[in-house]
């Protein structure tokens, strides 16, 4: 069997603020799955948030995972990220047949958004 992508876990040093920025990106509620995981199904996809303070496990948090999320517009969607405040540490860019663009979530983690260009 051929390996398939089915999930991703984010580790989060404020749980709260975690869930609250995703609910309101992803435009879904999370649901609670342990005490310390909650799970957003994304069309199938399911990422989980993980509370690792409360599991009293150490975390290294680096640059080492690239969660891309596919928007209709990637430049509106830019917008609503300047208007919460996020920084944009990627600026909105054409890429072969996307317009893309990275930010920084609530947590530190690098996140990218694209859409496809219009023909």
């Amino acid at each position: 069997m051929k390996p398939k992508l089915e999930s991703a876990y984010i580790a989060a040093e404020n749980i709260k603020r975690a869930i609250n920025f995703y609910e309101w990106f992803l435009e879904r509620s999370a649901a609670k799955k342990r005490e310390s995981l909650y799970l957003f199904d994304v069309d199938g996809f399911r990422l989980f948030l993980f509370d690792h303070n409360n599991e009293n496990e150490e975390v290294k948090y680096g640059d080492n995972c690239l969660l891309s999320f596919e928007v209709d517009n990637a430049e509106k969607t830019k917008e609503k990220i300047e208007v919460r405040g996020l920084n944009i540490i990627f600026p909105l860019t054409k890429i072969l047949d996307n317009i893309v663009f990275e930010f920084e979530d609530p947590e530190g983690n690098q996140i990218e958004v694209f859409s496809k260009v219009s023909d």
